[in-house]
């Protein structure tokens, strides 16, 4: 069974068509200027606190449970009556269910948030797996790492716009697809392949998934060629045209093709030190690509291996359950 989770607000959703005309909304109720969208923007994808604690500065005269209650239920109207998707994401999302690929969400927003968005949308019916916090303390790792306990999916990926996202897909397993287009591109240094439009998914997916089979073919490291044959005892071929002689001290050799063997060199004498030749790095394997510059690889610094980005924490998905 393969399975993909989303975020919502950067990812799939399109927060700006709801959250921004509700606050401007609440703000002339309670007659306080409205914050500008850069402020606003502070608030997107966070799991409410930092939300509420801003009710609180405000002084209004009603309790914060009050006017936190208030702008959900104003916040609902605008999702249900203006709230898009990003432009593409149904497409992507029907393409992938028909793929076989089972649909779900992983959200710090409230329990009714993905469902009146999805079900605008259409796709609700598509999505098998929602999960929000049920609780203060519940994390997105913690939600990753349960849904991953209990479907114990073959191949699994997570797509989202921030850095929790990212940290929740390596904790848990996943291949962490970081989707630039959202509200904090500058947090996805950590993802596996950044994208810059939601119609990359299928792309970035197969890429992955491709690659990782001739790995296990070939028994090498997705990114490594195979290593040259090289032998000390054969000089480098002449090229075809003059070039400079490199210097004495290092010497690039190339591989050695079976038509160029020649007999063995007489050993070298014990008062002439030999030189080691310096072998040429073959150039990396690029991802493929949907389109260019779709898909972009990670950052040139060296990326944690499986075993290094995933630590020990208590909410880990548990090898040691049967598939």
């Amino acid at each position: 069974m393969n399975l993909i989770m989303f975020d919502m607000d950067g990812t799939l959703f399109r927060t700006e068509t709801s959250f921004f005309p509700s606050v401007r909304e609440f703000a002339s109720r309670h007659a306080f200027p409205a914050p500008d969208e850069e402020f606003l923007r502070g608030f997107i994808g966070q799991n409410g606190t930092e939300w509420l604690a801003w009710l609180g500065q405000l002084n209004l005269d009603k309790p914060v449970p009050e006017l936190a209650a208030e702008f959900d239920l104003l916040e609902q109207e605008y999702v249900r009556a203006q709230g898009e998707l990003y432009p593409g994401a149904v497409e992507v999302l029907r393409t992938l269910a028909s793929d076989g690929w089972k649909l779900g969400i992983c959200s710090n927003a409230p329990a009714w948030y993905p469902e009146a968005i999805l079900t605008r949308a259409g796709v609700r019916e598509l999505f098998t797996v929602i999960r929000v916090p049920v609780r203060p303390d519940q994390t997105k790792t913690m939600m990753l790492c349960d849904v991953w306990n209990e479907l114990h999916p073959e191949r699994c990926a997570m797509v989202g716009d921030r850095a929790d996202d990212m940290q929740a897909a390596h904790a848990g397993g996943y291949f962490a697809i970081g989707a630039a287009y959202g509200w904090a591109p500058e947090e996805l240094e950590h993802a596996d392949v950044r994208i810059h439009d939601i119609a990359d998914v299928p792309a970035a997916l197969a890429g992955h998934w491709s690659r990782e089979s001739e790995v296990r073919r070939a028994g090498t490291p997705a990114t490594t060629a195979p290593a040259p044959v090289v032998s000390k005892a054969l000089a480098p071929a002449v090229p075809a045209s003059p070039a400079p002689e490199p210097p004495a001290a290092a010497q690039s050799v190339e591989p050695v093709t079976p038509e160029e063997a020649v007999e063995p060199a007489v050993e070298t004498p014990a008062a002439v030190k030999p030189v080691e030749p310096v072998i040429t790095p073959p150039a990396p394997v690029a991802l493929p690509r949907s389109a260019p510059e779709a898909v972009t690889p990670p950052p040139a610094e060296p990326e944690p291996t499986a075993a290094t980005r995933r630590p020990w924490n208590p909410f880990r998905r548990r090898e040691d359950k049967p598939r």
